[in-house]
């Protein structure tokens, strides 16, 4: 790894920490390692996502979208909650509703491996949505992430 990318590292590093201090994002923060070398965990965070999908009693489903907002928590309804499946995740031009969604033609290829490393078995998690983080979408315009995933209660 060299110099420039260590910095660039930290500087997210440090962008993700003033955001979570300025907006409220979370009480907690944790910062290991991922593939790509950094993970930042907020725990006690506000969730941004929207809840548009079923509830099953045990289980329930939340789809989220971003037009890149950098970074982004995905989060469950409660603090016990947790993520037990990454359903749909892509960032590039995905389309759809809430359980309907479909994959566009210009997404990064490593969307959902970089979701579920990050989220699952955790009550939230940090995205950083931008191609640092999932690899080149190869889209010209118009880049959103979208995650459905699901949630199960403690």
């Amino acid at each position: 790894m060299d110099a420039s990318h260590s910095r660039r590292r930290a500087y997210i590093s440090l962008l993700v920490i003033s955001y979570s201090y300025v907006f409220g994002l979370a009480s907690n923060l944790n910062i290991s390692n991922d593939a790509r070398g950094s993970k930042i965990e907020i725990t006690n965070s506000r969730s941004s996502s929207t809840d548009y999908g079923t509830d099953t009693g045990k289980q329930y489903i939340m789809c989220t979208e971003s037009n890149l907002q950098d970074p982004w928590v995905l989060s469950c309804k409660t603090s016990k909650d947790v993520v037990t499946r990454i359903n749909f995740a892509d960032y590039g031009n995905p389309s759809g509703k809430c359980e309907h969604y479909r994959h566009g033609n210009c997404g990064a290829k490593a969307t959902m491996d970089v979701v579920k490393k990050n989220c699952l078995g955790k009550h939230n998690c940090v995205i950083i949505d931008n191609d640092e983080m999932f690899g080149a979408s190869h889209c010209n315009k118009d880049i959103k992430f979208i995650v459905q995933y699901t949630c199960t209660k403690a």
